[in-house]
């Protein structure tokens, strides 16, 4: 089912841009028209739209559809007129950025839309069905128009309505009158500024207006949008009035389509009536279209100016947990605040902040051109989204890397002093001629990984490319990137782990300018079932004794079809001498980070304080296998919780530990207890608690049965089992009847880790979201991280046994506030 479908005009705003040599003002073509704004200001925020419209058998036509399918609208309904052009409109400004108009449509393709042209699936198959008036001011469009609503309304879609006054375009004013009344009787929600207001009613009074409007037309919902004063809501008796944002303006051209696309996108995500609305969340709904509306003034163009949930984020002041109520949307889990997020990169501590960085594309859902967005936090949990750190330039897009703090000024960067240095990959594609055997053939396109440098003298906010960049190449190798960087103290200069295809190899350098190469590892050790990514060494000390010390490397290894795990990490435990590194395992032998299916690319922080003396390690909550398809809508994937990593020496040899962050017991509520509980096949215990993120603390104690655990997230159709096999001694997350998964094939499976009781017991200690489950078992030994997406409804937690008992010697509860709660998407503070 589509989000929003929207019938009308789609055309081309030719927007001022300077003068020439002779004095003759120049226009920049700029796709346009309000309903198709207003759906490309839905699909900015990851709405599924599609648009019903015609346009000419023209170059504009062309670039039209184009211009709609690559901001990810649906085009199926857009048609071609034969005999007609494509609407124009010159976009006249003055110097506050207000516009008039001057039109060519005589007539335009949009007005020949006929009954016929209309796909029937757009109109009976969608959420919200949306209009303007210029699509009723010529016929055969404006029948169609009327018989499109009609029957949207009547398959059940909320129906929105834009006069958008074009006085020019109508015959007369009387007729543009009577037209706009009749879309306003067929209209939920109506969006008019104020003189709109004032040529439907005859006044500018928004209270007396808005009543003449609701008694005449029984609206449910009436926006009037008051520019850079924000907006006027009235439903019903409700009369509020939201106050605005003030920015540069440059071109209001796409404000009121910004912020009407805006305010349903809120609506959307609530998921209920129009009438149900508390007057809090009108006015919250209002705020975020009112921020949207501001941010589309502050570039020119109507499609191109549609803002990003990030930007939204950044304007506004305090974004409250009603803003981040999106199904499956983390609560506790660091999750971008719209569009694709996978590997996190450059985590580094600088005076008083952890920088998350990340790999982000602003403008989608799913994987493409790569930049690094970035936040920040001073507790690990609570994080200020900033705008976007690095975004791809003549060198290319900008892949995975690390940042670290210059504190001595080795690059030269900082006049003496200290700031950050960020260290990643340039990836773009260049041409390349054949191999002399296909001589004359032409030539062939391929990729190219260099590593580059940025710096910033602000503690992050912005950030200089470094004009020497690329600083280190190797184009033999194709993949050569993730650049993992830090100070070697023993040989007093910067070491680089860098993944080069099939293994990692090491760099020095004395100023993070200048790159030697120094060794490489791991074309014979450990796993290479898919290529290797996202590396990271540090030394750690063992059972916590500051002299017995061990080197771990990190080594993620990319998604291959043969192995249905998909992505994971794997570990290395040596020695490193400042040049290269040894391992103490066999060649053979594979040792996983996370035996679940979604923690993926962890890395660690730089620079954290040596009196904090802990190592913090992140990963990204997804897998290869179905990254790019999982079930959310305007945002897509999550991180791990941050977890301290240790060595312990066991029988296997020395393991790597992991435990989540002290930080997150801060999100703690009141806890609830339970103890000493035989569960048997017979016996199954329902727990009398309810809940959608929570910590989970149980300890039991073997008793015979055959395999024992909680089923959580349970409903009487879904749940997701963490179990113990104590015939197999493993541990098990069994996500097949977790919730939604036709996704992807590989999501509904079972897999397991191994896990040796501990004096005849097993402990877990789990952290659950609204979409994912993470075990750490036996004190961190064993560590599961998946995904799942349940209903909401499923919020049960059940403990069971099978072929015998187990006794439950205690568990505890604590509910899990928001992180969202405390105002602190842009506090960074709890």
């Amino acid at each position: 089912m589509v989000d929003v479908t929207a019938l009308g005009e789609v055309l081309i705003d030719f927007t001022p841009a300077g003068r020439s040599e002779g004095g003759i003002p120049l226009f920049a073509q700029n796709p346009g028209g309000a309903p198709a704004n207003v759906l490309a200001a839905l699909s900015r925020l990851g709405r599924r739209t599609a648009f019903i419209g015609k346009v000419g058998n023209d170059a504009f036509g062309t670039f039209l559809r184009k211009t709609l399918s690559e901001t990810g609208i649906d085009t199926t309904g857009l048609g071609t007129a034969r005999k007609a052009a494509t609407t124009l409109a010159f976009v006249h400004l003055d110097e506050s950025g207000e516009r008039t108009f001057d039109f060519i449509r005589n007539p335009g393709a949009d007005t020949l839309l006929s009954k016929q042209d209309i796909p029937d699936e757009l109109v009976m198959e969608c959420r919200i069905f949306h209009f303007g008036s210029l699509s009723l001011t010529h016929e055969p469009a404006a029948s169609a128009t009327i018989q499109a609503v009609s029957a949207a309304r009547e398959a059940g879609a909320l129906i929105s309505f834009d006069p958008n006054l074009r006085l020019p375009l109508w015959e007369t004013a009387e007729h543009a009158k009577a037209m706009i009344a009749t879309g306003c009787t067929y209209a939920n929600i109506v969006k008019i500024s104020e003189e709109e207001l004032e040529f439907l009613t005859g006044t500018t009074d928004l209270i007396r207006g808005t009543k003449q409007l609701l008694d005449t037309y029984g609206t449910d919902l009436i926006l009037v949008t008051l520019a850079e004063k924000g907006c006027f809501i009235r439903r019903g008796e409700s009369r509020l009035t939201v106050p605005g944002f003030v920015v540069d303006t440059i071109d209001t051209t796409g404000a009121g389509d910004a912020f009407l696309g805006s305010f349903l996108y809120r609506l959307l995500e609530r998921d209920i009536e129009v009438s149900r609305l508390s007057e809090q969340e009108l006015i919250a709904i209002g705020r975020f279209a009112n921020a949207a509306g501001a941010l589309a003034t502050t570039r020119k163009g109507a499609i191109p100016s549609m803002p990003s949930l990030t930007e939204i984020g950044v304007l506004l002041p305090d974004m409250k947990a009603s803003e981040y109520v999106e199904k499956y949307r983390p609560q506790y889990h660091f999750s971008p605040p719209s569009n694709w997020m996978n590997d996190p990169n450059g985590m580094v501590y600088y005076e008083g902040e952890y920088h998350l960085f990340y790999q982000h594309h602003p403008q989608s859902t799913i994987w493409g051109p790569m930049h690094w967005g970035h936040a920040v936090s001073t507790d690990l949990i609570h994080w200020q989204h900033l705008p976007v750190a690095l975004a791809p330039d003549h060198n290319g897009m900008i892949f995975s890397g690390s940042a670290v703090v210059d504190a001595h000024d080795s690059s030269g960067f900082f006049d003496g002093g200290s700031g950050l240095v960020a260290i990643f990959t340039h990836h773009d594609t260049v041409q390349a001629s054949e191999t002399a055997a296909d001589a004359g053939a032409g030539t062939t396109s391929r990729t190219r990984q260099r590593q580059s440098l940025a710096y910033s003298t602000d503690k992050g906010r912005t950030w200089t490319m470094y004009a020497g960049n690329p600083v280190l190449s190797d184009e033999s190798i194709v993949d050569f990137r993730d650049p993992k960087v830090f100070w070697h103290a023993e040989s007093s200069r910067w070491v680089m782990v860098l993944a080069a295809g099939d293994h990692v190899r090491f760099y020095t350098s004395p100023n993070l300018r200048e790159w030697t190469f120094a060794s490489e590892f791991g074309k014979t050790e450990g796993s290479h079932d898919g290529v290797w990514e996202c590396p990271d060494l540090f030394e750690l000390p063992v059972d916590g004794h500051p002299h017995e010390r061990k080197w771990v490397l990190l080594v993620s290894i990319g998604d291959s079809p043969d192995c249905p795990e998909g992505s994971r990490t794997q570990y290395f435990v040596g020695d490193f001498n400042g040049e290269s590194f040894s391992s103490d395992l066999a060649d053979d032998e594979v040792i996983w980070m996370d035996e679940g299916r979604d923690n993926y690319a962890g890395v660690t922080w730089s620079d954290v304080p040596a009196e904090d003396g802990r190592r913090l390690l992140i990963g990204w909550m997804s897998n290869w296998k179905y990254a790019n398809f999982t079930p959310t809508t305007s945002w897509r994937s999550a991180m791990t919780v941050p977890r301290v990593l240790t060595l312990k020496r066991t029988d296997e040899g020395i393991r790597l530990y992991q435990q989540p962050v002290q930080e997150l017991s801060a999100l703690r509520e009141a806890p609830l207890g339970w103890s000493a509980l035989a569960i048997g096949p017979d016996r199954p215990q329902t727990i009398d608690w309810e809940g959608k993120a929570f910590e989970l603390e149980a300890e039991f104690e073997l008793a015979g049965a055959a395999e024992f655990g909680l089923k959580l997230r349970k409903s009487g159709s879904e749940e997701t089992v963490v179990g113990y096999d104590a015939a197999l001694e493993k541990l098990f997350i069994d996500r097949t009847a977790s919730g939604e998964s036709a996704f992807s094939p590989a999501f509904a499976v079972r897999h397991d880790a191994a896990l040796k009781p501990d004096g005849g017991r097993i402990k877990l200690h789990i952290f659950v979201d609204w979409s994912s489950v993470e075990v750490f078992a036996g004190g961190g030994r064993a560590v599961m991280s998946d995904l799942i997406f349940p209903d909401d409804a499923s919020q049960g937690v059940e403990l069971y046994a099978v072929e015998g008992q187990v006794k439950l010697i205690s568990m505890k509860i604590y509910p899990l506030a928001s992180i969202y709660s405390r105002q602190a998407v842009s506090a960074g503070q709890s």
